[in-house]
């Protein structure tokens, strides 16, 4: 690897890094109105871009079970800087008038305009009410508990049924059923959400107030009534915070939808008789001729208008699999309205920008140079410092043979096995079968056995060979050490308690060398990545003038308090 080359005008000009001493809010240095945390060669790195930054990390990550420790925002402000200086670096050498790089960092200023116009025309969309949000979040989380016995004749469930409203204890007649040999053994009351169940017995349920049973529900194994015990809402922030996002996303595309509706009012006229009479699949004019075709289809307010050669080349864009075969199969003219306004509302929305001035804004301004040095940062990485890595054969096979046994193929299984309800049951099976019980008749016959509308967690036996460590964890404990032939009993507190027959053990072994070379020329290589971009940032750092304002303390304070005022 070649060592990174700094340029000699940043050389002289530049000083090692200058940290300065932890200030407070107040103190922070102010660039353009906005308080910066830092400046690279002069350019700040602001508190809210800090904020930003910090906020894109935890996008989309549900609120943790257990506290996690949060991230040094000094680090990540660290990295920050390291990005600046790749991409004032890539701008320097003039990757940014690279044609293909230019070309993306122009789509991202358009797809930046689109939305913040989105934006704008949903800004106002009432958010759903606390009320609002607690039904959807209780409707979500809904969990029902819920006790059922299965009988073989219509006739003994309906006197079954009668005998518990005429005040009759549920579990005890159910057990008496067992009993006298007209349904099968009850199970433990089960907690269950509605979309597990099956429609014919989940809407009969949810009709119930608790306490309430059902009439007998025919089912596939006969006929079975449900006794609602409880229902529970176990809501929490993050359910709230989905049942939010789901009440409020309908809204927003109304909204949007009405946006899209004033705009095409306001800024484009379509001939409509010309485009009704455009046909793409017909011999003549062909692709060609429309190609060229000059005729205008839609005029647009303050821009040129849109023609039949453009509508082609959006053709063309859509079908770019092969508009010859989608012409043959006749999809394309009905396809023209659509492809039609889809270029339409592309003018519309950037001639709404510019009515919106969205790119004089600081938003626009702030959020397009996050960008452009996201994109600057990549493109340094793919042509600086990408082509300076190599792997031999050698360093791979030297890897292989110290980390042999992170690359070893896992131990596999397969069970034969049976679930049941009671432990007590199981192991009176297991005894059977110690004493040479058939695995297959005790599978069909054996008293007590679980069934998923007990027990929806049952795991899946004899579905052939099974990656051990994939076991739900009692089983995964009972068949530790196991050989082919062995019996096992497998239980949890709970419930179902598995009888086990081991048919099959593959022990783990090492994979070929073949078989994982491009994973660890994969990870070799990433490896080797991050240790030149170091070594690049590390003599950025030397030739640049960085300086920090804030300690990362001082900058969890001046997070948390920009974070209470967006609030």
């Amino acid at each position: 690897m070649s060592t990174p080359k700094v340029p000699s005008r940043i050389l002289l000009c530049g000083l090692a890094a200058l940290i300065g001493a932890a200030a407070s809010p107040a103190r922070l240095p102010v660039f353009a109105g906005k308080e910066a945390v830092a400046t690279v060669n002069g350019e700040p790195v602001t508190l809210e871009d800090l904020a930003r930054h910090v906020g894109s990390l935890h996008e989309g990550i549900a609120e943790p079970a257990a506290p996690v420790k949060k991230a040094d925002p000094s680090r990540i402000l660290q990295r920050m800087i390291d990005a600046r200086l790749v991409a004032q670096e890539a701008r320097r050498i003039g990757l940014d008038q690279l044609p293909d790089i230019k070309k993306r960092l122009d789509d991202d200023r358009l797809d930046l305009v689109k939305s913040l116009v989105v934006r704008d025309a949903v800004k106002d969309v009432p958010p759903p009410s606390p009320a609002e949000i607690d039904q959807r979040a209780r409707e979500s989380v809904r969990d029902l508990r819920v006790e059922s016995v299965l009988f073989t004749r219509e006739e003994d469930a309906r006197a079954f049924v009668a005998a518990v409203r005429g005040g009759g204890d549920f579990g005890a007649l159910a057990r008496a059923a067992f009993s006298a040999g007209k349904a099968r053994e009850p199970g433990p009351a089960a907690s269950m959400k509605p979309d597990a169940l099956r429609p014919e017995v989940a809407d009969p349920i949810l009709a119930l107030k608790p306490g309430g049973v059902t009439e007998p529900l025919r089912i596939t194994e006969g006929f079975t009534v449900a006794h609602l015990l409880e229902i529970r809402y176990p809501v929490e922030a993050a359910d709230r915070a989905a049942a939010e996002r789901d009440l409020l996303e309908p809204r927003r595309q109304a909204r949007l939808e009405q946006a899209k509706v004033r705009m095409r009012r306001d800024y484009f006229q379509v001939d409509q008789g010309l485009l009704a009479k455009l046909d793409y699949e017909a011999a003549s004019p062909g692709l060609a001729a429309l190609r060229k075709d000059t005729r205008v289809l839609a005029r647009v307010k303050g821009d040129p208008p849109v023609l039949v050669k453009d509508l082609t080349a959006e053709v063309e864009k859509n079908f770019y699999h092969g508009v010859q075969e989608a012409i043959e199969r006749k999809r394309v003219n009905e396809s023209l309205p659509r492809l039609l306004d889809r270029v339409l509302m592309e003018r519309a929305t950037l001639l709404e920008a510019k009515r919106l001035k969205i790119e004089s804004t600081a938003e626009f301004r702030d959020t397009l140079r996050e960008r452009e040095d996201e994109r600057l940062f990549e493109a340094f990485l793919q042509k600086v410092v990408h082509p300076d890595i190599h792997l031999t054969d050698d360093e791979l096979q030297r890897y292989y043979a110290a980390h042999a046994k992170d690359y070893a193929s896992p131990e596999m299984m397969r069970l034969e096995g049976i679930a049941f309800g009671r432990r007590e049951d199981a192991q009176s099976a297991f005894q059977k079968l110690q004493k040479g019980a058939d695995m297959k008749w005790m599978q069909a016959n054996a008293p007590g056995r679980a069934d998923r509308e007990h027990f929806p967690e049952m795991a899946d036996l004899g579905n052939g060979l099974v990656v051990t460590s994939t076991f739900p964890e009692p089983i995964r404990n009972a068949v530790a050490g196991a050989t082919g032939g062995d019996l096992r009993l497998a239980s949890s507190p709970a419930g179902p308690h598995y009888v086990l027959a081991i048919r099959q053990v593959v022990p783990a072994s090492p994979r070929p060398f073949d078989s994982v070379r491009s994973d660890i020329a994969s990870l070799l290589y990433r490896q080797k990545r991050q240790a030149a971009l170091d070594e690049w940032t590390a003599k950025l750092r030397a030739a640049s003038v960085v300086k920090t304002f804030a300690d990362g303390k001082t900058l969890a304070s001046l997070l948390q308090e920009a974070s209470g005022k967006r609030r």
